[in-house]
């Protein structure tokens, strides 16, 4: 199976990588451990709209330009997914679905979950209001 990272599973990934093993939170560990433990036929993906949110983040900080590179090296490891007219698709049903039966979820959030479906991957996210989510979406968390 492949996967898609949600931002915080990113984060996750970005600080713990930096960190000696003993100095990583539990989320760090846990995901670090689960990467390290998929098979070689697993794929990790990130969405366009995560690494909005990363630079977001970055720009936010007080280490901009350390946080510029550690998405950098992201990137080259994790690979990010154009979003396109099917994933926007996806995106404006499953927004209408929620809104009918009275639940909501991030614009930003959702569409992340939509690229993952879009692609045919595993959403990896520790967003508990994700599980909102129509139950045909493929969630995971590995943040322990």
């Amino acid at each position: 199976m492949s996967y898609l990272l949600d931002t915080n599973h990113c984060i996750y990934l970005m600080n713990g990588w930096k960190k000696d093993e003993l100095k990583r939170s539990s989320h760090e560990s846990s995901t670090i451990q689960k990467v390290l433990s998929l098979g070689d036929d697993a794929m990790l993906y990130l969405c366009e709209a995560t690494l909005g949110e990363l630079y977001y983040g970055a720009e936010n900080s007080q280490r901009k330009e350390e946080n510029r590179k550690s998405i950098a090296m992201l990137k080259q490891a994790v690979l990010p997914l154009v979003v396109d007219e099917s994933v926007w698709e996806i995106f404006g049903t499953t927004k209408a679905i929620l809104r009918r039966s009275g639940r909501r979820i991030p614009d930003l959030d959702l569409l992340i979950a939509a690229t993952a479906r879009s692609y045919g991957l595993c959403l990896v996210t520790n967003d508990a209001h994700l599980a909102l989510l129509p139950d045909d979406f493929l969630r995971e968390n590995w943040a322990g």
